[in-house]
């Protein structure tokens, strides 16, 4: 079966993206591509509204990702649970508005999130196909990141 094989990432702070995925997320290093040297861009600007207390909030994530749609969600996924996934929204500009990671060990990546001053949402479990995705969302060099881990759907009682 064909999967998903990468994701190109363009950010004005590609040290801080590296740092997360390989400190918090623990996704093994690899290599740098041209010549290393200071930063030739400033500080992405937040992608989401931050609280009043400087914490990205689900709610802003998500009425972030809707204020580009084109008067709703709507779109496709291609894949399935059991697959990697593509989800494709409609809207006006093209550009891809979260990278989604998963891993089991989701608690201790949020804790290093928090550890590391790393702007994130509370966890939360949503409904998902058959079972609930475990998740929350962080954002580093503007851009946003969902870290979530699928769970089956609980056995029924009886």
């Amino acid at each position: 079966m064909d999967n998903l094989n990468h994701v190109k990432i363009v950010t004005p702070d590609p040290t801080a993206v590296d740092h997360f995925l390989q400190e918090v997320l623990e996704i093994p290093a690899g290599w740098s591509i041209g010549e290393p040297g200071p930063p030739a861009h400033p500080p992405a600007p937040a992608a989401t509204s931050l609280d009043d207390e400087g914490r990205l909030v689900w709610e802003n994530v998500g009425a972030w990702a809707q204020s580009w749609s084109a008067g709703g969600v709507r779109g496709y996924i291609a894949g399935s649970p059991r697959s990697r996934q593509f989800q494709i929204f409609e809207g006006p500009k093209a550009h891809i508005w979260a990278v989604a990671v998963g891993t089991r060990h989701l608690e201790q990546a949020h804790q290093r999130c928090e550890e590391q001053g790393i702007a994130c949402t509370e966890m939360r479990v949503v409904a998902w196909g058959d079972g609930y995705v475990r998740a929350f969302f962080a954002e580093v060099g503007g851009i946003i990141f969902e870290v979530l881990r699928v769970e089956p759907a609980p056995e029924p009682a009886g």
